[in-house]
């Protein structure tokens, strides 16, 4: 004993010790909370996830279940406890990249299992190790079964608990290797995994099918491949509602503008995206202009500058023109500047000035 003092080993086993003693772990009994079930079955199996803690430092997770070891002593526990509602579940870890020195643990363990300690080493755990194929319960010389054959990269190792009787086995490439007898029954049991060197492993809980086939005959699995998610609900009246009460619809404001010393009332109406916008005249009536009488007006402006000017707008109105048939919800109860917007539509000329004159000229 005292040559194992001052070794990674002791430093390892003493810093699980004072853990486990400041941190008391969840011994109790029970199924999934309320809230978990309801995760459960919205979710289906892709609810188990793994996070680090901020004691992981040498973890790199990746769609919750693509667990990267970069070095060191680390363990990952799952987030949900296994639900205890039927007679077995099962999961499975597919190690996709175990070098020859790296060594794997992989079995169920209670919340409050220390982050730097290989499953199986320390208090309410047991684990199967890849580097020997030994399954360890709760120390590191207390080697429950030996073995059982070392894994290598691409093999599968399969964990299934039983909640009512606190049994357990390991599976190895879809065969069954040992069964373990524990004092757990009906704990509340986490799936766990641990490396203590670089790898890389993928765990699945059920959201895939599992390379035990009696595993996936039997729904094994800790959740159904695909959850219940519900569809939002429909609203069938939407008088009242908190969106339309803090949004009550408003009037554009108006404003007042002169043009050649006559004011005009107008009013801006916004269309499509933000700072496209037009004004609208908000007189009762509208007089048809013809191109004499519109020289009358613009005295300064030769028939071909006015001819010029119309054409321009006429592609403007066009344009406004698109805009409303895609959104008139934009132009809310403005009768006028539908009237000019549908004279526009006219395919001789006086009625793109008619519209033009109406929306931009004023």
């Amino acid at each position: 004993m005292d040559r194992l003092k001052d070794s990674r080993a002791w430093n390892h086993y003493i810093y699980a010790r004072q853990y486990t003693e400041a941190h008391p772990m969840d011994e109790s009994e029970g199924r999934l909370s309320n809230h978990d079930l309801e995760y459960v079955i919205e979710n289906g199996a892709n609810a188990w996830e793994f996070e680090p803690s901020a004691d992981n430092t040498g973890v790199v997770v990746r769609n919750c279940t693509e667990i990267e070891f970069t070095g060191g002593e680390q363990s990952l526990m799952a987030n949900l406890q296994f639900p205890n509602e039927q007679r077995v579940y099962y999961y499975e870890v597919r190690l996709d990249s175990l070098p020859f020195s790296t060594n794997i643990a992989i079995g169920v363990a209670m919340k409050g299992y220390p982050p730097r300690r290989m499953a199986g080493w320390a208090r309410n755990s047991i684990a199967y190790h890849t580097l020997d194929g030994t399954a360890y319960y709760a120390h590191p010389l207390h080697a429950c079964r030996k073995a059982l054959g070392a894994a290598r990269t691409s093999d599968t190792i399969g964990v299934g608990w039983r909640p009512y009787s606190g049994k357990m086995f390991f599976a190895v490439n879809g065969a069954i290797v040992c069964h373990i007898r524990t004092p757990w029954a009906n704990k509340r049991m986490y799936p766990v995994v641990s490396a203590d060197g670089p790898c890389k492993i993928h765990v699945n809980v059920g959201a895939r099918a599992f390379v035990l086939s009696h595993a996936n005959m039997k729904h094994w699995g800790l959740a159904a491949t695909e959850g219940a998610r519900l569809p939002p609900p429909m609203y069938q009246n939407v008088d009242g509602t908190v969106l339309l009460a803090a949004t009550p619809h408003v009037l554009p404001p108006t404003y007042e503008c002169s043009t050649d010393g006559e004011s005009t009332k107008h009013t801006v109406v916004s269309i499509g995206d933000e700072g496209d916008e037009f004004d609208g005249v908000e007189e009762e009536e509208m007089d048809d202009f013809s191109i004499a009488e519109l020289q009358k007006q613009y005295t300064g402006y030769q028939r071909t500058q006015l001819e010029s000017k119309f054409c321009e707008y006429s592609g403007r109105v066009s344009v406004l023109l698109q805009q409303l048939s895609d959104n008139p919800a934009y132009f809310g109860d403005l009768d006028k500047a539908r009237v000019g917007l549908n004279a526009a539509h006219k395919q001789h000329l006086q009625g793109c000035v008619d519209a033009a004159l109406d929306l931009y000229i004023g």
